[in-house]
């Protein structure tokens, strides 16, 4: 198809975990279906006005923040999108009340993720990095890790059971033999679930019951801070705990207080309340935690899958003025974009 109309994009983050080749070869692509691309590295609201006036679409790679102000001040953009799930950077009721459509992409890294997260599990459980860390300095602490029970007997809870959740479950489930697996995620009913043998519980029954508690919800007012200093004194003093989804799920001061008081056995965390973590912060000199650096979502596959879904989501709504329903993060924007086809 011929592109006779030329979109303007402004890609407010481009720094951000990219290489400089990936984004050449992005934005290529993106230039191939008619959206000219302005290379940015801005980090806040004002940055943001400034730099990305009169442009179509703003290309979100991390989380800048895109608020109510920016998109006021911005009343050209038509679409923010962004390069992976979460959305809680976006304020996603003013985009509904523009006429913004915000874009997000499910589905890109479920394998990645459900494996890194059976990864921080594994090393908390077997103190591999409790053992590797006591090596480096000259220690041989084989008879002082924690005695790792059966895994077959542990009980996996789970904060959400959306797609990667259920690819955990397999791995658990079917793969490592664990007798029981509950979850909690108020969108759902037993009858949703038929080929999972998964218990649905209350949120204080997760708490109780986990041996190992992974988190796989958005970020959003319901899941702020879910785990505070409260939730903490419910769980299990032998359980640990897994984030991959997004620090502010758990409240970090509460966490840090939990784990020294021995309120939990560990935590496997790849996301932080603020990012980078701070160097100074208690959570890096701790032998019971185990931390990676927001890279869960990250592989070879994933990253193709994400840079072919991009340019196809641009593509219609350039090439055809059509928008998939499926990743619209923002719903109620789709009854005030009537130019658009929702397919």
């Amino acid at each position: 198809m011929v592109v006779t109309d030329v979109w303007t994009a402004c890609f407010v983050d481009s720094k951000y975990s990219m290489t400089p080749e990936e984004v050449a070869r992005l934005t290529s692509a993106y230039q191939e279906i008619g959206l000219d691309v302005n290379l940015q590295d801005l980090h806040t609201e004002d940055e943001i006005i400034a730099a990305c006036g009169h442009t179509d679409v703003l290309l979100c790679n991390g989380n800048p923040p895109i608020s109510r102000k920016v998109l006021k001040s911005l009343p050209d953009v038509k679409v923010v999108q962004r390069f992976g799930i979460g959305v809680n950077s976006v304020d996603l009721e003013a985009a509904a009340e523009y006429g913004v459509v915000v874009l997000n992409q499910p589905g890109i890294s479920v394998q990645e993720l459900s494996v890194h997260t059976t990864g921080l599990i594994l090393d908390l459980l077997r103190n591999i990095t409790y053992y590797d860390r006591g090596i480096r300095q000259g220690e041989w602490r084989k008879a002082k890790g924690i005695p790792c029970p059966p895994l077959q007997d542990e009980v996996l809870g789970l904060y959400g059971f959306g797609a990667t959740s259920r690819l955990l479950y397999r791995i658990f489930h079917d793969g490592f033999g664990v007798k029981k697996i509950i979850a909690c995620d108020p969108y759902l009913k037993k009858e949703d679930l038929p080929a999972y043998d998964v218990e649905l519980v209350s949120f204080d029954e997760l708490l109780r019951q986990s041996d190992i508690l992974s988190i796989h919800v958005h970020l959003n007012k319901e899941t702020y801070h879910s785990f505070d200093y409260e939730a903490f004194r419910k769980m299990k003093t032998s359980a640990v705990i897994i984030n991959i989804a997004r620090g502010g799920v758990i409240c970090e001061p509460d966490l840090i207080r939990a784990l020294q008081e021995g309120l939990i056995r560990g935590a496997g965390l790849d996301v932080y309340e603020t990012e980078p973590l701070p160097a100074d912060s208690p959570l890096i000199r701790m032998d019971n935690v185990v931390l990676s650096c927001h890279s869960a979502f990250l592989g070879v596959n994933s990253r193709r899958l994400l840079h072919r879904q991009l340019i196809e989501q641009m593509r219609q709504i350039i090439q055809e003025n059509s928008i998939s329903r499926i990743p619209v993060a923002n719903k109620g924007v789709i009854s005030k974009i009537p130019a658009f086809q929702i397919i």
